[in-house]
């Protein structure tokens, strides 16, 4: 799709941007912002973060796990 042009605007104290055609988010829809440059990006969140995915695998021990014939502590008492 081909660069469109929007308008910037004022909504309380925010700015808004009307997202037109593809770009446009369903409402509600969490985005994270930042500068890059001369550039402001809106990406929408969702899903783990890629440093996250990119650390899966990479504990080389085997996680214990809980047994059924150990009494579980109780996580509400101390």
């Amino acid at each position: 799709m081909p660069p469109k042009q929007t308008i910037v605007l004022k909504t309380g104290n925010s700015s808004a941007v009307r997202l037109l055609g593809d770009c446009k988010l369903p409402r509600g829809t969490r985005v994270r912002e930042y500068r890059d440059g001369d550039r402001i990006i809106v990406e929408p969140l969702g899903g783990w973060p890629a440093s996250f995915l990119d650390s899966l695998g990479a504990h080389p021990d085997e996680i214990p796990r809980p047994t059924d014939d150990k009494p579980q502590r109780d996580p509400f008492r101390r």
